[in-house]
């Protein structure tokens, strides 16, 4: 009995381990649908789970999705770890309810889990940017500012409001509507036109689409005197028609040949040279600063990195007073021709090349920074770093000119169509260019001792020349000196007559020879008399 008690006892274990290591052959995968997530309008992500036993293979997974339950979109979902998989679909239609599912196959069964739904953001209001200021002007002001967000439908409306903030002025608030498009960072630019000067506005921007406006935060600005440009070649466009409504102005920001075509117009010439109806007077560039870029400014002449070029304000004969850009390093030649109401010239610190303007029959005064080391001026005369050679004499300045001391040099023309109507030259001085004081206005000149040459041209047509003084050691006057002058008295106190050339006493109109009395030292009239060039003087006396 115990022996039959033991064996069906075995019997029992042996069966209930045979049954514990029994498995399925086929269990399929469960598959599990996840709320979705990042819903915006058009956008979705979707997340879904699948559970395999160990040894299963992971089945082909997709969502199917759509816009009612037949779900009729599928794509495949994107695996993730440990079973999780997601798909993120797009161009959905904004406020619609989507319905999805997770699906599969092993190859043997489909798989599906459960269906679930969500909605879409709904198109709402644009969002707008902040507005910024651009450049602006007494008049006028360019705004940036940008759309954030287009709500998602088309924007069918956007600018700004503008209204004056300054008591007393009953002004409306204007909207000033845009119809450009935004640049390559998204900032839409908007020209705002017709302020008042000196007068403090509220700007806001705004933005319309079908689902209404949205209006961005107001900015306070006042309009000033200065004209500030936040970027080349907007001048034009801030001025707008109101080119004849500036008779002073104040420029701060970058300036290319686009700009400098407007400036030219705003002062009385157009590119061509023509005359516009332009009245500008006084120009501070100071703030300002010259660059390349934009169209010619005049003739075939385009703009250089500060350098104040060739025939930049040529002609433009209103031009009272300029204040060059501070950061200037070159004026070109004639960069003022013909600037003949020009007065005043200030020539900054960084400076190192400048070459003078023709035809500046008003100009009166040439300063110079302190702080320039190439350039000096004296007395408003423009000389170089030490003050030894004058460059550039103003023509306006009127009366009597004594040279500084320090001049040992003068250029060629110097003095040329001046105003001065007696020069005295001290001792020091030993060099002059050619036509010194051509077609000045010159009555007398002084000539120093330490002048030992006079070389061609150096009186030539000065009209009202009628007294010279030339010191004890000259020694060489070259051609054509005296030509064009009614000239009345030559006094000379060289002991020895001066080499002459052939042409030296030439002149374009009446011999002055016949009438001009020349005065040599005591007892050296024989010596003069008796020169082959000399002897031309009709009448020479020794009272010197």
């Amino acid at each position: 009995m115990k022996n039959r008690l033991y064996y069906i006892l075995i019997g029992v274990v042996l069966l209930l381990a045979s049954c514990s290591s029994d498995k399925p052959d086929n269990i399929e995968p469960l598959l599990h649908t996840l709320q979705a997530a990042d819903i915006s309008r058009t956008e979705a992500t979707l997340y879904g789970k699948c559970s395999v036993a160990e040894g299963v293979d992971m089945p082909h997974l997709w969502f199917s999705y759509g816009s009612n339950e037949s779900m009729a979109l599928k794509q495949d979902a994107i695996d993730g770890a440990d079973g999780n998989v997601s798909l993120h679909i797009v161009g959905l239609t904004p406020g619609a309810t989507y319905y999805y599912m997770l699906q599969g196959s092993n190859g043997t069964a489909s798989l599906q889990g459960e269906m679930l739904s969500f909605s879409t953001m709904p198109n709402n209001r644009p969002t707008v940017g902040k507005a910024d200021v651009l450049s602006s002007s007494p008049m006028s002001v360019i705004i940036g500012y940008s759309i954030e967000d287009d709500g998602g439908d088309p924007i069918t409306l956007s600018g700004c409001r503008v209204a004056c903030q300054d008591s007393g002025n009953t002004a409306e608030e204007q909207s000033f509507v845009q119809t450009g498009v935004a640049d390559e960072k998204g900032i839409f630019h908007l020209l705002i036109d017709g302020l008042l000067p000196n007068t403090t506005y509220s700007i806001k921007p705004f933005a319309t689409n079908r689902n209404g406006e949205a209006v961005g935060d107001a900015i306070m600005y006042t309009t000033s005197s200065a004209v500030v440009l936040g970027e080349a070649g907007v001048l034009s466009t801030l001025i707008g028609n109101n080119i004849s409504k500036y008779t002073a102005i104040s420029l701060a920001g970058p300036l290319n040949g686009d700009d400098l075509r407007t400036l030219r117009a705003m002062a009385g010439r157009d590119f061509e040279d023509n005359p516009t109806e332009g009245k500008l007077a006084d120009i501070d560039m100071s703030g300002a600063r010259i660059v390349a870029g934009g169209a010619a400014y005049g003739a075939s002449r385009y703009t250089e990195d500060d350098v104040v070029g060739t025939a930049l304000f040529q002609s433009c004969s209103g031009l009272r007073n300029i204040q060059l850009p501070m950061e200037t390093v070159k004026i070109e030649k004639d960069a003022f021709k013909d600037c003949t109401s020009l007065c005043s010239i200030t020539v900054p610190a960084s400076v190192a090349e400048l070459t003078p303007s023709a035809g500046c029959t008003s100009l009166e005064s040439i300063s110079v920074s302190a702080a320039n080391t190439n350039y000096s001026s004296v007395d408003g005369v423009l000389m170089n770093g030490d003050g030894t050679g004058i460059l550039w004499f103003p023509m306006g300045k009127k009366g009597e000119f004594t040279l500084p001391s320090t001049v040992t040099t003068i250029g060629d023309y110097a003095f040329r169509d001046c105003n001065i109507e007696r020069f005295v030259f001290a001792d020091g001085l030993k060099e002059i260019g050619q036509c010194v004081f051509y077609n000045s206005k010159v009555k007398e000149v002084v000539m120093p001792s330490t002048l030992l040459q006079l070389p061609t041209g150096t009186f030539q047509k000065c009209a009202n020349l009628t007294s010279v003084r030339l010191g004890e050691n000259v020694e060489l006057i070259s051609e054509y000196v005296f030509s064009g002058c009614p000239l009345a008295n030559l006094y000379i106190s060289a002991p020895m007559p001066p080499v002459c050339y052939k042409n030296t006493f030439a002149t374009s109109g009446n011999d002055f020879t016949k009438t001009c009395r020349l005065h040599v030292p005591k007892g050296r009239k024989p010596f003069y008399r008796n020169n082959a060039q000399w002897k031309v003087f009709a009448n020479i006396v020794d009272d010197l």
